[in-house]
Parts: C-alpha cells; structure tokens; sequence
C-alpha cells in the first residue's frame, strides 16, 4: 500500500518550477547588473560582523531596458495556481512584520536549500531592528551553482516585489529597488558586507502579527 504525502510536499516539485520559472526574466537583470559590477577585492574575506553592520549603500546607476524594469516589477500570476498556508520556515520570526515573514515563509518554501534565513537584530540601519529585512544565506556561495541559487532568489522576489511590498534586493553588491533601476554599492571591504554570501530582502514591513495571519504563496489573510 503506498503512502499519501501531504499536499504541500506533493505540490513542491511543480511550485518550484513555477519559482524558477517567474525569477527567470529578473534573473537576467540581475546577472546584467552582476556583470557591470567591479569585481570583489582579491583579499576579500568572510567577516563576522552582522551582515547588514555597513553604511548605508552609496550606488552607482545601471542602464537596463524597460523590458527588464517592467519585468523585476510584475509579480508572477502562475503563483495563484497553488494557493495553500505556508508554514513556518527557517527563520526565526520574533521581531518581523508580516510581510518580511512572508518573505521569509515562502523563500523557505521554494528553495528548499537555504538552511538558514536570519532576521530581527539590532544594526545600525533600521531594517533588521524593525522586522523589515531577512538575509537569506546562500551555501557554497562562491560556486556557479550558489551565485545561481541567490539569483534566482533575488529574482523571485523582486518578481513578486508589488505583491510582497518588496522595497530592495541586495546581493553581490548589487542594489535592486522592488521597482526602478538597479545599481551597484560600494566596496565595504569583505564579502559579508558586500553581500556575496546572502541575499539582503527588505519590504514595507505591514505591521507586527497579531497571531491571527495565515500566509498563503498569493495572499495574506488576517
């Protein structure tokens, strides 16, 4: 006699092709942006500082299309194909609003690779100490695969950036407003601060939970 998997573990296989599949087009953005980035410094190092500790991100403008503009800004409508409660995921959801959780839930969700998503945390910028940014952490970062993983994750959210209230990307020193122009940051001296080892999510936030939210893939009901 066979098993009967849940749902969402029957579904996985066919939302992860529709993840890839809406992060394909904003996925060229970022490469685009990637490619007319200065490269890390050759003694770039890990550091143990928290992720997101530098200044705020001095940026220097890229030229892209309007195709690919309009493509980091339209969220996905296959997404509404599975619309079903996302479970908690990876990471830690004390201190996040609910649309950070959001994030947060449905990342864990696509991909399920990423073990680790940090969170709330005190820093000097205000996105973390308000729940309004995650760090999803990429394994082997510096290998093809990994820089397609945090592609592809960039371009997942930035596809759903009006539905998620998505503000930026950062990733590989690359800046990717939800909606506009992408650019590119400064140096500020090690990988993690140059975000080659996460991709920095930040959104609108929408409030604390109340406790009563059920976060679906599409939606969000309170």
């Amino acid at each position: 006699m066979g098993v009967t998997q849940p749902a969402d573990r029957r579904a996985r296989p066919v939302l992860r092709w529709l993840a890839l599949a809406a992060s394909l087009a904003v996925s060229a953005v970022v490469v685009y942006a990637q490619d007319t980035a200065p490269a890390p410094e050759a003694g770039m190092t890990s550091a143990q500082d928290p992720p997101s500790a530098a200044p705020e991100p001095t940026v220097t403008t890229v030229t892209t299309t309007k195709a690919e503009l309009l493509a980091a800004s339209a969220p996905p409508e296959a997404a509404n194909v599975f619309d079903f409660p996302l479970g908690k995921g990876v990471a830690p959801e004390g201190g996040l609003q609910v649309k950070t959780i959001w994030v947060a839930r449905a990342i864990a969700m696509m991909f399920p690779e990423i073990k680790t998503i940090g969170g709330f945390r005190q820093d000097p910028l205000k996105w973390h100490p308000n729940g309004l940014a995650i760090d999803v952490m990429i394994p082997n970062y510096h290998s093809d695969a990994g820089i397609e993983l945090g592609n592809q994750i960039a371009g997942y959210a930035l596809a759903n950036a009006a539905r998620w209230g998505v503000l930026h990307v950062i990733w590989r020193q690359g800046f990717y407003p939800g909606i506009g122009a992408p650019s590119w940051t400064a140096d500020y001296g090690n990988e993690t601060a140059n975000h080659f080892d996460h991709v920095h999510i930040a959104t609108d936030g929408g409030g604390y939970p109340t406790g009563h939210e059920t976060y679906y893939l599409s939606s969000l009901q309170s």
